[in-house]
């Protein structure tokens, strides 16, 4: 790959990365409803966060293009969801989302593991990728949610619309990091096992993740 003009060049990628994501992170928290104007910045910000993985990744030229694509439809998407507010619109968008959020991660996963010395852009990449499990997990409850909002409860009363995207970002963070305060619960039999799905990939991702990142520094250190 061409490094002239690469927004990878000393791996400074991952830390664009990092910012992206813990901007998105506070926004969540900052916006109300499951669609708003505001929203659209949570959504714009998963769409730079792609378009870095994309233009950094190993992927053949077809393939960033397909990817580009894909980033941009949903863009597309998000932003039709401002004027138009039609549940099914919202069910597609969460679910492409999610799928396309797990490909973006395992792209960048594996741009980490590759050759070469760990840095800290790499350690950065791997707490934004974290950071992504998180995101990932909200659209998955928020899906659910659209699906069947009675799903969730705050505070034993039913999560409103209104509030659906902040307190679901705001659940799915605090079981990644086993923190779980309990004022926001799962109660359908589709979301509780996500969460607990959920709590055990917030213990073993940094456990596996650091494991991985010291066997290729002793393997780098032995060439």
């Amino acid at each position: 790959m061409n490094s002239k003009g690469n927004i990878w060049k000393n791996d400074k990628g991952f830390i664009w990365m990092l910012a992206i994501t813990v901007l998105t992170l506070i926004t969540s928290q900052l916006t109300e409803g499951v669609i708003s104007h505001s929203n659209l910045i949570a959504r714009f910000g998963f769409f730079l966060f792609t378009l870095i993985a994309i233009r950094s990744s190993a992927l053949s030229v077809t393939g960033k293009s397909i990817g580009y694509g894909i980033a941009s439809s949903l863009l597309l998407i998000a932003i039709a969801m401002i004027r138009a507010k039609i549940p099914y619109l919202i069910l597609l968008y969460t679910i492409a989302a999610t799928g396309y959020m797990i490909f973006i991660i395992v792209l960048v996963v594996n741009q980490i593991f590759a050759a070469g010395s760990i840095t800290v852009n790499k350690i950065g990449g791997g707490i934004a990728v974290y950071i992504l499990l998180g995101h990932l997990w909200a659209s998955i409850y928020v899906t659910i949610f659209i699906i069947d909002p009675t799903a969730f409860q705050y505070g034993g009363e039913l999560i409103q619309p209104g509030d659906a995207l902040k307190h679901l970002s705001y659940l799915s963070f605090v079981t990644l990091t086993t923190i779980g305060y309990g004022d926001i619960t799962a109660v359908s039999s589709v979301a509780r096992p996500l969460v607990m799905m959920e709590g055990l990939l917030g213990q073993l991702f940094p456990a596996i993740f650091i494991a991985k990142l010291v066997s290729l520094q002793l393997e780098h250190a032995k060439k």
